[in-house]
């Protein structure tokens, strides 16, 4: 919406998604002028800092045009390592947070979908979010696809319509995961969108993984199992028994090795750009199944 807010028909985007960021075709487009005369707009979205030096040339180039606008959208949960953005952009930045419960995210889906005119169930809203692995953006993403269609949308038209990462249901791909199936070819189908992005998959994992973790410790905790307490919402009766019997498969030693071997992932995917990330990732979730394989449950 803020993106929407400032382009309009004679400006000039230039938009860059993750590792397409270059610092000279960034800085070049803001210091040309237009050729229809209007807006120059940058638009960077990205899961790592840019150096705070390349940032501050970027602003400044900004600032020395009323014609010129950088929209930076950072995906970085811990505040320390974006101490540096915000600095430097001022009161112009500014901090969105994820939705607290699954109701919070399909409240402003069902907002997003009214204010586009779209006609959808409150049960299609749930299946795209999770369907999405409970990622608002992805989800949002969605719903001006759905609206072409130009028709109600109900539950099993989103089961038929949407996909997630690399056209396969997240959820799908996870419960064949948790089964200890081969997942290679998931995985290389995943490879084939060229919306992919290995960081994001993990982070998906990480989720699925801590939703898991809040069932098995609300068990542990309770002695029985309210799904509504444990993770916010009530699934459907065949999801529920699927989750309480996943996250029972693994022990609290098995969860902390699974949470630590997604943490060093993510940390070695955004500083060693050396690496072959898709060979590391694949490595990665071929571990974690190993680590499920081979839990002592207790």
């Amino acid at each position: 919406e803020i993106l929407s807010f400032y382009s309009s028909e004679d400006a000039n985007l230039l938009s860059l998604y993750f590792d397409e960021y270059n610092y000279a075709q960034a800085s070049s487009h803001l210091s040309e002028q237009s050729l229809f005369g209007g807006k120059n707009i940058l638009y960077v979205k990205s899961d790592k800092k840019i150096p705070a030096k390349e940032l501050k040339e970027l602003i400044s180039l900004c600032a020395k045009s009323q014609d010129n606008y950088f929209l930076f959208e950072l995906y970085e949960a811990d505040m320390k390592l974006v101490f540096d953005t915000q600095k430097a952009f001022g009161t112009n930045f500014a901090r969105f947070f994820k939705p607290s419960t699954p109701d919070e995210a399909i409240n402003l889906l069902a907002k997003n979908s009214a204010k586009i005119g779209l006609n959808i169930t409150k049960n299609a809203l749930y299946e795209l979010y999770f369907t999405h692995n409970e990622n608002l953006y992805l989800a949002a993403s969605e719903l001006t696809k759905l609206k072409s269609l130009n028709t109600h949308i109900e539950q099993d038209d989103v089961k038929r319509l949407v996909f997630g990462l690399g056209g396969i249901n997240f959820d799908d791909f996870f419960n064949k995961f948790m089964a200890l199936k081969d997942i290679k070819n998931d995985f290389f189908t995943y490879l084939e969108d060229p919306n992919f992005n290995e960081i994001l998959l993990l982070n998906s994992l990480y989720k699925a993984f801590f939703r898991l973790f809040k069932i098995y410790s609300y068990i542990k905790i309770n002695g029985r199992l309210n799904l509504d307490e444990a993770i916010g919402y009530q699934p459907p009766v065949n999801v529920a028994n699927l989750l309480k019997a996943n996250s029972l498969k693994l022990n609290l030693n098995t969860y902390l090795e699974i949470f630590k071997t997604l943490n060093l992932a993510e940390l070695e995917l955004k500083t060693n750009t050396k690496m072959d990330k898709e060979i590391f990732v694949l490595s990665t979730i071929l571990n974690l199944q190993h680590l499920i394989s081979t839990a002592n449950i207790k």
